[in-house]
């Protein structure tokens, strides 16, 4: 007993920290998009959709045993074909649509479902209403998919009791043994979802540096792709900034690292606001921080000016930097090629140049063309 107490006792503040997590869609479908499966995702979601307009098409309306529920399954299915197809051909929706699908879908299954008394009308509705709960596991948060979950519920009574005054059936018995059946089922996705946000929140947490927030060198690899598939129409390069903090050591020796990790945060908070909204910003090292952009020529030269006296700018414990600078046209990249390797090559170039900063003084930006580059 005292181990299921203690049990209880750290999972619940991770069950409110679930339950109390705003909903950022948005970084939902990032997450599979950073791994190059969005399309595919989207692309089935669509395709199953589809299927389910020309299975109501084909097998449900000719089996409808009624007025009611023919022009129920006919709506249904209509609107699922082209859901299937706002799917298969637009970009990935907005959470607004993604909302309207969601709710639409279960307005129409639940029409469908209740509208006439046929076990098979009922058996494919309790199928499509398992099709959302497994796209909300996945795509929204705890609290749309309680809604659906008792939607489910609220339909299920409606159906059974349909069933039942049509068969002659005990109505409390037979919607209460209906819902006890089909209890399980509805509560499982809430658990799986629970877990997908615990897998979810490790996997954000593995490639993030726990001090400033930043990515960590990890994240910066896997973001790499966000970057150059934002590439604009003009001639574009990727830069790359190695920033550097001066005297670090001097500051963790003489005043302690509590002071120092202040100073690393405070710096932190200052190179991402120096640069562009859509620049990767990670700490790779102790006091180095790496910024990488897609920028235009000449771009990345004065914002890395701009970063380093952001970084001077006065405080209770100043520190300057010195910064390395780096560019590549971004046509050296090339689709279906892992652009980790020469990423790591321009990082590495950017050092170099850092180190020249080092060598002049300090407070620094050093910039090195690329290979074969000139200016």
């Amino acid at each position: 007993m005292p181990t299921y107490s203690r049990s209880f006792a750290v999972f619940l503040p991770h069950l409110r920290a679930w339950w109390s997590t705003p909903v950022d869609y948005a970084s939902q479908v990032q997450y599979f998009t950073q791994r190059a499966i969005s399309a595919p995702i989207q692309f089935l979601i669509g395709l199953g959709t589809g299927f389910n307009g020309v299975l109501s098409f084909v097998i449900l309306l000719p089996s409808a045993n009624n007025r009611v529920s023919q022009v129920a399954v006919a709506l249904f299915a209509v609107l699922q074909l082209a859901w299937g197809w706002i799917w298969c051909r637009r970009p990935w929706p907005s959470r607004r649509m993604s909302l309207a699908f969601v709710v639409t879908a279960d307005i129409g299954i639940a029409a469908v479902a209740i509208s006439d008394a046929s076990w098979l009308l009922g058996l494919f509705g309790f199928n499509a209403f398992a099709m959302i709960s497994v796209y909300l596991m996945f795509f929204d948060g705890p609290k749309i998919l309680v809604a659906h979950l008792l939607w489910i519920i609220l339909s299920t009574a409606g159906f059974a009791i349909h069933v039942s005054i049509a068969g002659d059936f005990d109505v409390l018995a037979f919607t209460a043994k209906t819902l006890v059946s089909v209890g399980p089922v509805v509560a499982t996705p809430l658990g799986i979802q629970l877990g997908i946000w615990a897998l979810r929140n490790e996997a954000n947490d593995s490639v993030t540096d726990p001090l400033t927030g930043l990515l960590n060198r990890r994240g910066l690899h896997l973001h790499i792709g966000d970057i150059l598939r934002e590439q604009a129409p003009t001639e574009t390069e990727v830069a790359v900034m190695v920033i550097d903090l001066d005297r670090f050591k001097e500051i963790n020796d003489t005043y302690g690292h509590a002071i120092g990790d202040e100073v690393l945060v405070r710096s932190a908070r200052r190179v991402r606001s120096a640069v562009s909204q859509g620049a990767l910003v990670a700490r790779t090292g102790g006091e180095e921080f790496v910024v990488v952009d897609l920028t235009v020529p000449g771009v990345i030269q004065r914002s890395a000016e701009q970063v380093r006296h952001a970084i001077s700018a006065p405080a209770t414990r100043t520190v300057t930097a010195s910064i390395g600078v780096t560019s590549l046209s971004t046509g050296v990249f090339v689709d279906g090629v892992d652009p980790v390797p020469l990423l790591e090559t321009i990082i590495e170039r950017a050092d170099q140049a850092m180190f020249e900063a080092k060598r002049t003084g300090g407070d620094a930006v050093s910039y090195l063309p690329p290979v074969g580059g000139h200016r």
